[in-house]
C-alpha cells in the first residue's frame, strides 16, 4: 500500500504537534461540549449516512463510545460541503474535545478542517483523505488506503478476462478521494487490453447507478459489446446489475466488481448478481477511531496513520462472510 498521502505529520513536528494538541484537549473542560474529569465529548463528521457502510461504520462508533465513556455529537453532512462546513463549524463552537472527520472532497473540504484547526481541536480523519500537500493538520488518519481498493479490482479483472474487453466503470464523486484513489489503483494495474468503454459518475448512489446503466445499455446495444461492469461501491454495482438483470443480459457481464463488502453486495454475489466486491470493515475503521481518539485524549501516543486491509470477496469466499 502507498501511505504518502495520509502520512502528513512526521519526526519532531509530529511530537510537537502531539504534544499541544494533547494538553490543549484535556485543557478544554470548561468549555460546553467539553471534557468532564475523565470524560470526554467528540464531534463526528459523517460523509453521508444513506450509504448503508457508513451507517454501519457510526452505528460499530456509537456502541464503542458508550463503552468507552465518551460521549459522541455525529452530524450528517449528506454529501454536501457546504453543510459539512457548517456543521463543523457547529462543533467547534461546541468546544467538543476532539473531531472525527470524514472530509467529502479532498480540496475543498480542508476549509471545513481548517476550523478545527484554528480553535486547536484534535482533528482526527477518518477513511477518507485530503489531497496530496493538504496543509490540514491531523492528530491521524484511520482508515484504508483507497488505491489498492483499485488495484485489486484491476488485478481480479485481469484475471477474469484474460483476453482483453470492454468495460463499463462507475466511478463515485469526482474530487473525493476515495473516487480519485480507486481510480488511480485501478489504472495502475488494469491491463493494457482491457478498454474502458465509457466512465461515468454516480455519486454513490444505486438509483443514480442504475439509471445510468440503463442508458448506457441502449447505447451499446451490441451483444457482446461489453465484457465487464467496474464500480466504485456495492451500491453502485447493485443499481447497475439491477439494469442489466432487466434488460436480460447477465451473461454478457463476466465481471461485476464493486467494494465495501456490504451485506447486500455480498448477497448478490451468492445470487450471481455481482461477481466480486473489495471489502473493507468499515465498521472496524470506526471502532478503531474511537479507540486512537481515546488514547489521544488520555495522552498517550498514537500513530500519524493507521490502514486497514481490504480483501477480494467472490463466489469462492462469500460464504465465510455470510454466516
Amino acid at each position: 500500500m502507498q501511505h504518502f498521502v495520509r502520512r502528513r505529520v512526521f519526526g519532531i513536528a509530529a511530537a510537537v504537534t502531539a504534544v499541544a494538541l494533547t494538553t490543549t484537549a484535556c485543557a478544554s473542560g470548561s468549555g460546553s461540549g467539553g471534557s468532564d474529569g475523565d470524560s470526554f465529548t467528540v464531534g463526528v463528521s459523517m460523509l453521508n449516512l444513506r450509504d448503508p457502510d457508513l451507517a454501519a461504520m457510526s452505528a460499530a462508533m456509537k456502541k464503542q463510545a458508550k463503552s468507552s465513556g465518551i460521549n459522541l455529537v455525529t452530524v450528517d453532512a449528506k454529501g454536501d460541503v457546504a453543510t459539512e462546513l457548517n456543521q463543523v463549524e457547529d462543533l467547534t463552537t461546541r468546544k467538543v474535545d476532539a473531531i472525527i472527520m470524514m472530509p467529502i472532497d479532498g480540496k475543498t473540504s480542508q476549509s471545513a478542517a481548517k476550523l478545527a484547526n484554528s480553535a486547536d481541536i484534535p482533528l482526527f480523519i477518518l477513511s477518507t483523505a485530503f489531497e496530496k500537500g493538504s496543509s490540514v493538520k491531523e492528530a491521524s488518519y484511520i482508515g484504508v488506503d483507497d488505491t489498492e481498493a483499485g488495484r485489486i479490482q484491476a488485478e481480479y479483472v485481469n484475471k477474469m478476462l484474460p483476453d482483453g474487453g470492454k468495460l463499463i466503470y462507475i466511478v463515485g464523486t469526482y474530487g473525493a478521494s476515495w473516487t480519485d484513489r480507486r481510480k488511480a489503483g485501478f489504472e495502475e494495474k488494469k491491463d493494457a487490453n482491457l478498454k474502458v468503454a465509457t466512465e461515468i459518475q454516480a455519486n454513490g448512489s444505486r438509483d443514480e447507478a442504475k439509471r445510468v446503466m440503463e442508458d448506457l445499455l441502449r447505447r451499446y446495444s451490441k451483444k457482446g459489446e461489453i465484457s465487464g461492469l467496474v464500480t466504485h461501491n456495492d451500491e453502485m454495482a447493485l443499481g447497475a446489475a439491477s439494469a442489466i438483470k432487466e434488460a436480460g443480459r447477465m451473461d454478457e457481464f463476466k465481471v461485476i466488481v464493486g467494494v465495501d463488502g456490504t451485506p447486500t453486495g455480498m448477497k448478490a454475489i451468492s445470487d450471481g448478481l455481482m461477481t466480486a466486491t473489495v471489502k473493507q470493515n468499515s465498521a472496524e475503521q470506526g471502532i478503531k477511531a474511537v479507540d486512537v481518539v481515546k488514547s489521544f485524549l488520555d495522552g498517550k501516543k498514537v500513530d500519524a496513520a493507521y490502514n486497514l486491509p481490504f480483501t477480494l470477496v467472490t463466489k469462492d469466499n462469500v460464504a465465510e462472510y455470510l454466516k
